[in-house]
């Protein structure tokens, strides 16, 4: 894409995501719930939910110096600084970095957070290596070629990059799904599902690769009205994705690339 290009995506993703945040500003209670400090303290390998997982990949985070890319709401960037890392934290939207910050310091993390305004992985933090770079539903916006290389340089030697990201291996049950009248996310109109073939070149710069995929039949779950059919949803998911035959039908995989 071309530099041009980039900064009109920029332009797009900006405006978007600044409606969302500053609309969600309004009403947001800021103050991390004591359910979800629980829930991604120590989630167990064998999770069913693919955040969760990707707390699991993250592993001890005390000490720990943590970049999130496209941190959004800041809700992931306050409980990564609730286990104990320092989290420098940026997104393109500067609702978004506001956001952010606010809700910190609204749960006393003020001094494990800081934010930036942009949208480059090589503008973010000049200068800063980090343990852990970490990115929920954030690899999809950016233009992917290089980026493996990007991640590789800003870690540590034995640091980890951890993401969870929507994917897309089966076109036909791709169109299937954007049938179905809901949309869990709003989509824009830059993004763009990874595939198998996008994350191995991802990993192409590192040691190692840790994957699991989630989400085939458990996507409709917001149209199930209780949490015990919620549940069984995504615990056959869980099954199903044992089969290997049947992971590239998941809309959501979830990797950790270890650098050596």
């Amino acid at each position: 894409m071309s530099a041009t290009g980039i900064e009109l995506r920029h332009q797009r993703e900006i405006e978007h995501f600044n409606k969302v945040y500053r609309e969600e500003s309004l009403s947001d209670p800021l103050v991390l719930s004591r359910a979800d400090e629980q829930r991604y303290a120590q989630p167990p390998r064998s999770t069913i939910f693919s955040k969760e997982y990707c707390y699991y990949l993250a592993g001890d985070l005390h000490g720990k110096r943590v970049l999130e890319i496209a941190c959004g709401n800041g809700t992931d960037t306050s409980l990564l600084a609730l286990r104990g890392a320092h989290v420098c934290a940026y997104d393109i939207s500067p609702e978004a970095v506001a956001l952010t910050k606010k809700r910190a310091e609204a749960n006393g993390l003020g001094d494990r957070v800081e934010v930036q305004t942009c949208g480059d992985l090589n503008e973010a933090f000049p200068g800063q290596t980090f343990d852990i770079i970490i990115g929920f539903a954030a690899l999809h916006h950016l233009p992917l070629e290089g980026l493996g290389e990007q991640l590789a340089q800003r870690l540590n030697p034995g640091g980890v990059a951890v993401f969870q990201e929507p994917v897309v291996n089966s076109q036909w049950l791709d169109r299937l799904r954007r049938l179905i009248p809901y949309r869990v996310v709003e989509i824009t109109e830059d993004e763009e599902p990874l595939n198998d073939v996008a994350i191995a070149e991802l990993a192409k710069p590192f040691a190692s690769i840790e994957r699991r995929e989630f989400e085939c039949i458990s996507r409709i779950y917001p149209m199930i009205p209780f949490r015990w059919g919620r549940r069984l949803l995504f615990r056959l998911d869980r099954i199903l994705m044992t089969v290997p035959l049947l992971r590239r039908f998941a809309s959501v995989v979830c990797f950790g690339l270890r650098k050596a």
